[in-house]
């Protein structure tokens, strides 16, 4: 039996990409519920999530399929053929090669683009010139055939408009979980004592060598641990110099790994100050969620991460060493302005979660479902 829409949640464990999956989820299932039409969730057997007795499950076939890889399109091609959707709506940018088929070419298509990484030079992005292509191609066939292409800030969309201009883009920001905003249990935090604090990947772009350059250079006069959280094992395949640099510094530089959920929030909450010293985001959620845990931010001064964190963070300049380190040392000296600091990001993340409307993408393609008729 077709359905209207195919929304693709086989990546709802992961973390950046997952944490989107289980925020649209629900408002689409709503939405849907609302406009009188059909909803398909694609998912993998072990890895499906929590749904309504009237959204229809379809399993993936290949499961487990690599994201980027052919199996991948293999997965939508067999979900359009059991299920014939009206819309198809994938969380990430690879285009669905099914779509061209005779049959599905009326399919309306959307795409989520968190980020525009791996377009960028491999210096920063650490992929070949062989990736990079496959991504240009990819947000190519995007821009030109999407009926809309989600991005959550307007930094993306604008580099989307410069590889097509006429790209149908929206930007539906990331609301936080609001289980940030809610007090965390401080004690299940893995590190104890004062310590800044840096949450996510070790990629090449997260720039996390400045970071701990900077702090050694100012180590001597401030009481801090510097904690990275999130990296674990792939500390040496994803940054090489991160491994390097933190052996170097082993009393004073923490690698916590992957930590479980409970446990990060308690970190987030426990940290002086969290730094997101980034040369380029989709986003970012992390400076957010240390916003909402009133947390001070000291965030890179990238447009992006201006866009996201407003007047709830200090910036600097995600090249120059130095004044990142004067920044740091003025923070974890200074409780006064570490706590007004504070205080502000709270502020801008309540009131970003006051104006963001978690159903927009959701209630954007019902709407264009229901315009179609067809």
């Amino acid at each position: 039996m077709a359905v209207d829409l195919l929304f693709d949640a086989r990546h709802v464990r992961k973390s950046g990409i997952g944490t989107y999956i289980r925020v649209q989820l629900p408002a689409l299932e709503e939405a849907v519920a609302r406009h009188g039409l059909s909803l398909g969730i694609l998912g993998d057997r072990d890895t499906l999530p929590c749904l309504r007795p009237t959204t229809r499950v379809v399993l993936a076939s290949p499961d487990l399929a690599a994201m980027y890889s052919p199996a991948e399109q293999l997965v939508w091609r067999r979900a359009f053929e059991e299920v014939r959707p009206r819309a198809v709506w994938l969380p990430h940018y690879p285009y669905p090669l099914a779509r061209l088929l005779p049959g599905n070419r009326r399919t309306l298509t959307y795409v989520t683009v968190h980020d525009t990484i791996h377009l960028l030079p491999k210096s920063l992005s650490g992929q070949g010139w062989a990736r990079r292509a496959f991504a240009r191609a990819m947000l190519g066939a995007d821009a030109v055939s999407c009926s809309k292409i989600f991005t959550p800030s307007e930094a993306t969309a604008t580099t989307l408009k410069r590889i097509v201009r006429s790209a149908r883009t929206m930007v539906t920001p990331i609301p936080v979980d609001e289980i940030w905003v809610e007090p965390a249990e401080k004690d299940l935090s893995p590190v104890s004592g004062p310590f800044l604090l840096y949450v996510g990947n070790t990629k090449r772009y997260k720039n996390l060598p400045l970071l701990i350059e900077a702090f050694s250079d100012i180590a001597q006069t401030i009481p801090h641990k510097l904690v990275i959280a999130g990296g674990g094992a792939t500390l040496r395949t994803l940054d090489e110099r991160v491994r390097r640099l933190a052996d170097d510094n082993p009393d004073r530089v923490v690698l916590t790994g992957q930590l479980e959920f409970a446990a990060l929030r308690a970190l987030v909450a426990s940290a002086d100050l969290l730094v997101m010293p980034s040369l380029h985001e989709g986003a970012g959620l992390p400076p957010l969620e240390a916003m909402a845990s009133h947390t001070a931010v000291l965030s890179s001064d990238v447009p992006v991460l201006r866009e996201t964190c407003g007047d709830g963070a200090d910036y600097f300049d995600p090249y120059d060493r130095e004044g990142l380190a004067d920044a740091i040392r003025t923070l974890c000296t200074d409780r006064a302005a570490r706590d007004e600091l504070a205080a502000r990001g709270h502020a801008h993340v309540l009131g970003r979660q006051q104006r963001i409307r978690p159903s927009a993408a959701a209630d954007e393609i019902c709407a264009e479902l229901r315009e179609s008729g067809t």
